[in-house]
């Protein structure tokens, strides 16, 4: 059974890289249908072509846009094969695009992520569409949020269909007019009226007045007070950022971690723990600081977010987990075995600072104020504010883990810790089992693959808890345990402790709220199909009470609603990784009066902390509009946009509570 277990780990890991490393997947699908069946020489007709991209992905627009310097995207060109059969397309009609600003380019520049075009053609010949091998050629690039791919030909096979193009339809598009030049490429240019349609999402917020939150003026005004002052504040956010959500996986981690390392380094708990504890506070402050120097703010957040990251860290948990088993026997290659042996077991420092380096990444993992604060510092030119806090911040966090990884090597020099010990290390590796699940959750979040949903999260952990229960009665056991002639009253009391967990999961899946572990899965909605809302007359007589419970997406259309409804709008800057966030979600909004309050309001739901552009957008607005990179970030405006307050993550319900009665009417 745990061999199957580690297998299938094995093999989700081996799937994730698989699926990300994939060449074949071109991002695009491409349908192209005439407006008949058959046609005869002379005769006029219609081909439509539809484009749909995957969901981060998009090309460029057909005509060609130059910045000063003569340098601008490829544009998108499209031509008919056979050429022979049929007149020159000299116009067609498209979709508009959207228009947005091209950083790389410096320009407005137009982008589809899905459109449909019709092209007006005569046939020069007989043909018949459901025998003759007609295809549309599309020649595009594309592009996601980081990188574009080279230019190429993207053919689609003309289906034979009946359809019919009225003025109705041709209106709602744009006509572009088509030229080719002496080497017989097409160049397409829009009418003189044409109107472009910027993209929504991506405002030029350059011109706004950047609007302090609550936590940068609190910040400043301890950097007004003095250097003592400031220190201190950052020391007592660093204890207050240890109740964030984001801490508790590292509980079990570094316990078990430091357990299994105490056997192997007798005598050396103390330097363990003040390597793990100096290595937290310098990766921590070092890695904020230099990344957010070279990367900008949100840099440090991208890397703890980064899918080829939270694979990595799952990894590294996952090989804990098969240490702490004593399991290195599975048949893996015996130099990939040797390495893992080495680097779990031996007693050199560096896999001590490799833990506190993967503490750091996650504990960034949900930014709290004060580093999003400083880290927004740092991009502006300023280092020793940042850097002094920093480094009190993370000395204060740093604490209490430097006390759990020296307390395995105290408990190790208890009587016969022989037995116990191991049977404690394999529970340890269980739950480090069920840590590496949120790892491998934020990489699924991150590559949005909706493999990881909240019900299979829950069912994992099940069968983790399950298999702590089984072992702990002695149904089964591990490489180097001892056997078990009967079960003490002290097993049966931890095997029912797990059990009634495992009945509580169980509740989970039914839909109940799992409190503080709420946090650490993935949305509710994460994978789930969004329900569209059916506007029959009973929702229609509900009127604006459906616009205030809704969460709305996209910003300006939840602006538009708040407008004319006349109310708040309430922003919440979130993230699918945001451990944070999810505990907001789950613990804070669901409460009554929180909750009705809240649908007093227009509520829209902003995603960051992912390659989409939409996100990226998103987490933009925050920062140029409230200088903060902090989630979860929530913002109260008026009908006009202007700013009523801002809050950040609390377990305080009166202070939240508060903070929302400033936004209502």
């Amino acid at each position: 059974m745990l061999k199957k277990i580690i297998n299938l780990l094995f093999i989700i890991s081996l799937f994730f890289v698989y699926v990300t490393k994939a060449e074949d997947n071109k991002h695009i699908k491409i349908e192209a249908q005439s407006s008949v069946k058959k046609v005869t020489q002379g005769q006029d007709f219609y081909i439509k072509v539809n484009i749909k991209l995957d969901e981060y992905w998009y090309t460029y627009g057909f005509v060609q846009k130059l910045n000063s310097e003569g340098i601008g995207p490829a544009p998108t060109e499209l031509s008919i094969k056979p050429k022979e059969k049929f007149e020159i397309i000299d116009k067609f009609y498209a979709q508009k695009p959207k228009t947005k600003y091209d950083e790389g380019f410096e320009i407005d520049i137009d982008v589809y992520e899905k459109g449909e075009f019709y092209i007006p053609l005569k046939a020069k010949t007989d043909m018949d569409f459901e025998k003759d091998k007609i295809e549309i050629v599309l020649y595009l690039q594309l592009c996601d949020t980081v990188r574009c791919l080279p230019a190429e030909e993207f053919p689609a096979l003309v289906k034979a269909s009946e359809f019919s193009v009225d003025d109705n339809l041709l209106s709602e598009l744009v006509l572009l007019s088509v030229t080719y030049d002496e080497n017989g490429y097409p160049k397409a240019e829009y009418p003189d009226d044409y109107v472009s349609i910027s993209d929504s999402n991506q405002k030029n917020d350059s011109n706004m007045e950047v609007q302090q939150t609550e936590s940068n003026e609190i910040i400043e005004k301890k950097k007004q007070e003095g250097i003592f002052s400031f220190l201190w504040f950052s020391m007592l956010m660093g204890a207050i950022s240890l109740l964030t959500p984001c801490v508790f996986p590292m509980i079990p981690i570094t316990v078990s971690f430091f357990t299994k390392r105490a056997e192997k380094t007798k005598g050396k708990g103390l330097r363990d723990s003040l390597v793990y504890s100096l290595g937290i506070i310098s990766t921590f402050t070092a890695i904020g600081i230099v990344v957010a120097a070279i990367a900008g703010p949100t840099g440090i957040s991208d890397l703890a977010t980064n899918g080829w990251v939270n694979l990595g860290i799952a990894s590294v948990f996952v090989i804990f987990a098969l240490n702490l088993f004593g399991a290195f026997e599975i048949q893996l290659p015996t130099g990939l075995m040797n390495k893992l042996n080495s680097k779990s077991q031996g007693d050199s420092i560096v896999s001590v600072l490799v833990m506190g380096l993967v503490f750091s990444l996650t504990s960034f993992t949900c930014t709290v104020p004060f580093v999003g604060s400083s880290l927004i510092s740092v991009s502006s030119g300023e280092w020793f504010y940042p850097i002094l806090g920093m480094l009190g911040f993370s000395t204060v966090f740093a604490l209490p883990f430097f006390l759990l990884a020296l307390f395995p090597s105290v408990m190790n020099k208890m009587p016969k810790a022989g037995g116990w010990m191991n049977n404690i290390k394999v529970v340890m590796g269980f739950i480090e089992i069920a840590a590496a699940i949120k790892f491998f959750s934020n990489a699924d979040l991150y590559w949005s693959f909706e493999l990881i949903t909240r019900d299979l999260f829950i069912a994992i952990w099940i069968a983790c808890t399950i298999m702590i229960v089984l072992y702990i009665i002695g149904l089964f056991k591990l490489p180097h345990d001892s056997p078990v002639h009967g079960v003490s009253a002290t097993r049966i009391m931890i095997a029912l402790i797990f059990g009634a967990i495992t009945v509580w999961f169980f509740t989970g899946l039914l839909g109940k709220p799992l409190g503080e572990l709420d946090a650490f899965m993935p949305p509710k909605e994460y994978g789930v199909p969004e329900q569209p809302l059916i506007m029959g007359a009973s929702t229609r007589s509900a009127g604006a009470n459906i616009e205030l419970t809704t969460w709305y997406k996209d910003y300006d259309e939840a602006l538009a609603i708040a407008q004319k409804l006349n109310k708040t709008l309430f922003v919440d800057f979130t993230g699918w990784q945001c451990t944070n966030c999810r505990w907001m979600e789950m613990n804070m909004f669901t409460r009554s009066e929180t909750n009705s309050m809240l649908n007093q309001m227009v509520k829209v739901k902003l995603y960051t902390d992912s390659r989409k552009e939409s996100e990226i957008a998103n987490r933009k607005m925050q920062q140029d509009r409230y200088g903060s990179i902090d989630l979860p970030l929530y913002v109260l405006l008026d009908n006009e946009e202007k700013l009523i307050a801002t809050k950040a993550f609390t377990r305080d319900e009166n202070e939240f509570n508060d903070f929302l009665k400033k936004g209502l009417k």
